[in-house]
């Protein structure tokens, strides 16, 4: 627990911050050895230049595996959902042997999509809405519409959909367009020895919004990256999270965290000592009561909130938090999936985001987030809304994760939530400052560290 510290002594850069100084050495929650990227400034071209865009295209997005979706979403034979990355169109569906299976999403007769909104379900075979071509849900071909007119030399050219590979871990689904990848399992890195006790694919839909950026897709991950901006862009998170002494991780094949303590006043408050009324709000939000613990500070009011999360995981039915760490179920450890996901979990809860770039406009991109939550057996308890953290906003009564909301397509930023609306306020503005001559490029802290490693497995696939 960091206790007040008016005089913070210089960071060294090569030792970094510790979330837990004194966690032992070799855990999951241990700080990763330095890696130095240098200094030099990030050029402002690879965030606005068109050129660069069709490099990413070719080099990158084409290559990787990347999040399409989620299982819960496609629980029973004949569901699919539609994932589409720049311009090109997925469909996902599951298939009569419960395999789940992804194809383009492009009829092979003449090039209509075949499916066109979120979600759906195939009772037999996919069919398109132009010719009536039909296609089996293993993306067989199904049937033709009048093959009598077509010349047996046509007949025999006809295929069904065309395949992209498809691999699940932990609920998430992904695809690749490269036939000749490694494994989903080996692009994940440390990613399922470190995640996998937080039970994920347990997790359901609560929340699912897209919005349209007025950036580039790396000028608004490289916000998502660092908690530097937290107390300037989120002042009502600051008074219960962390934004000083955040841990930050670089490992292999782009992936990277970054630890954010959650529950309790940190230092950079004026009163660090008293129990402000954010805390008090988040120990409600896990059915404690503040009266329980009127002896505790303000930074010692983390031990509260673990106590209510604890309590509360027995009635929940949440019997994996037994072998998750009090930090584990109570602050905010949040990955960076390379190329374009981050995770913010919370022992109960997951913060999906994705970034993709807009097919046309390389200073455009896609914003998707998905509020992932436990359901939860005891009915005293809403799950809680990360998008609007800390502002009493909660999913509704009775929610057990069965139904399933559409995606909201967010028209302003207010939409977006509460929290988030504050980030989609101000990365627009960081996009339109790099067009400027004055701008020479990124100059970035230790805090900023995970965008510089970001950047450079992203050079590892560009310069192949």
């Amino acid at each position: 627990m960091n206790k007040p510290n008016r005089l913070r002594p210089p960071v060294d850069h090569r030792v970094g911050i510790r979330s837990y100084p004194d966690m032992e050495p070799g855990s999951i929650a241990d700080k990763m050895p330095y890696v130095d990227y240098g200094t030099e400034l990030v050029d402002p071209r690879r965030y606005r230049d068109p050129a660069e865009a069709t490099r990413e295209w070719d080099k990158l997005w084409t290559k990787v595996w990347t999040l399409a979706g989620f299982s819960s979403d496609i629980p029973a034979p004949g569901d699919w959902f539609k994932y589409d990355l720049g311009h090109e169109s997925f469909v996902v569906v599951r298939g009569d042997d419960m395999v789940i299976r992804a194809f383009y999403n492009v009829c092979p007769h003449r090039g209509n999509q075949i499916v066109r909104s979120d979600f759906g379900s195939a009772n037999s075979c996919l069919q398109c809405s132009f010719h009536g071509w039909s296609f089996n849900i293993d993306g067989s071909l199904a049937s033709i519409k009048e093959p009598e007119t077509f010349r047996t030399e046509a007949l025999a050219q006809a295929t069904g959909l065309t395949p992209v590979r498809c691999e699940t871990w932990s609920g998430f689904i992904f695809i690749n367009m490269d036939n000749d990848a490694g494994p989903l399992l080996d692009f994940l890195g440390v990613l399922p020895e470190h995640l996998d006790r937080f039970r994920i694919e347990k997790m359901r839909v609560l929340e699912d919004i897209v919005y349209l950026y007025d950036a580039n897709w790396k000028t608004l991950q490289d916000a998502f990256l660092e908690f530097y901006h937290g107390d300037t862009v989120h002042p009502e998170l600051a008074s219960t999270m962390e934004t000083y002494f955040c841990q930050y991780d670089l490992y292999p094949k782009g992936i990277s965290r970054m630890i954010l303590p959650y529950g309790y006043a940190p230092d950079k408050l004026d009163d660090p000592e008293t129990v402000n009324e954010m805390l008090k709000m988040a120990l409600r939000q896990y059915c404690g009561d503040p009266s329980d613990w009127p002896d505790l500070k303000g930074y010692e009011y983390k031990t509260a909130i673990v106590a209510a999360k604890r309590r509360l995981s027995q009635t929940a039915g949440w019997h994996h938090f037994a072998g998750l760490s009090d930090d584990q179920i109570v602050d905010d450890w949040n990955y960076a999936i390379f190329p374009n996901v981050t995770l913010n979990i919370m022992g109960e809860s997951c913060l999906v985001q994705s970034f993709r770039p807009d097919p046309n406009d390389p200073a455009k991109s896609i914003w998707r987030s998905v509020m992932l939550n436990l359901p939860s057996a005891d009915p005293a308890f809403k799950p809680i809304v990360l998008s609007s953290m800390g502002q009493n906003v909660f999913g509704p009564d009775g929610w057990d994760g069965t139904a399933r909301p559409p995606i909201l397509y967010a028209k302003t930023p207010a939409e977006t939530g509460f929290i988030l609306a504050q980030d989609c306020e101000l990365i627009p503005p960081v996009q339109a400052g790099m067009r400027s001559r004055a701008f020479k490029g990124y100059n970035l802290s230790e805090q900023e560290i995970r965008i510089r490693h970001f950047l450079a497995e992203l050079d590892r696939y560009l310069d192949a």
